[in-house]
C-alpha cells in the first residue's frame, strides 16, 4: 500500500525539526543547570534566578513543541505502543 504524498512530505518535513527542537531544548536544559550551579558555587542568587528567568520560558517552549512533534511522528510513521 502506497502512502499519500501529504504523509510522506509531512514526515521529511517533521523529523528534522523534532531533531532540532530535542537538541534546542536539552541545551537549553544544560546551560540553565549550569548557571544555576555557577550561581550557587559563587553564592549568588540573583544568578540563579536570573538564569532561571531567562531560559525557563524557551526551554520549556522548546520541550512542549518537540513533544507534540514526538506525538504527530507517532502518528505518520504508525508506532505502536510496545514496538521494538
Amino acid at each position: 500500500m502506497s502512502e499519500s504524498p501529504l504523509r510522506t512530505l509531512l514526515k521529511r518535513v517533521t523529523m528534522p525539526v523534532f531533531k532540532l527542537g530535542l537538541v534546542v531544548f536539552l541545551v537549553l536544559g544544560v546551560v540553565l543547570v549550569l548557571g544555576q550551579a555557577a550561581g550557587l558555587v559563587v553564592g549568588d542568587g540573583t544568578l540563579v534566578e536570573g538564569v532561571a528567568g531567562a531560559l525557563a520560558l524557551p526551554m520549556t517552549t522548546a520541550a512542549a513543541v518537540t513533544g507534540l512533534l514526538g506525538f504527530l511522528l507517532s502518528y505518520l510513521h504508525r508506532w505502536s505502543a510496545g514496538e521494538d
